[in-house]
């Protein structure tokens, strides 16, 4: 009688043969290296020094409306934007700071993914509602990389 797992192991014996030694390299290596953009951000993370001022920069398009100082224990409060400040139509983003942290409590764009981001705080996080052209990065008066380490890619 032919159960399940004889199934799988003839599945196995007959697809084993296709797999050469420098194919599991390869797949260690690219699993490897899916892990470097985690190494990369602890890195530039650790290297922000304490006394650095971090600050949330709001832009519509590409013209900045607003920057916040993110500190702990700061003020918590709660800003609207509208067609007024570079929205189309009916569109607005309700966006919540609550001291060192901030994020997009309330917008009316589909998909809600700048929503669903939710609280963002460290240097390099970003928060975009792209139907709205809206986004919020977190920086730091000090920056991590230098100008001679720029890479530029094009």
């Amino acid at each position: 009688m032919w159960y399940t797992w004889d199934i799988e192991v003839v599945f196995m014996l007959k697809y084993r043969k296709m797999i050469r030694p420098f194919d599991m390299v390869v797949a260690v290596l690219l699993m490897a290296f899916s892990f470097a953009p985690i190494a990369v951000f602890a890195h530039q993370q650790a290297q922000i020094p304490d006394n650095a001022q971090i600050y949330a920069i709001v832009t519509i398009g590409r013209e900045v409306v607003a920057r916040f100082p993110l500190e702990e224990g700061g003020e918590s409060f709660t800003v609207l934007y509208t067609h007024e400040d570079g929205l189309r139509g009916e569109q607005y983003n309700l966006v919540e700071v609550d001291g060192g942290r901030i994020r997009v409590k309330e917008d009316n764009s589909p998909d809600q993914i700048a929503v669903n981001t939710g609280w963002i705080s460290r240097p390099g996080q970003t928060s975009i509602c792209l139907p709205h052209q809206f986004m919020i990065r977190i920086e730091t008066t000090n920056p991590v990389i230098d100008d001679d380490e720029i890479i530029i890619a094009g």
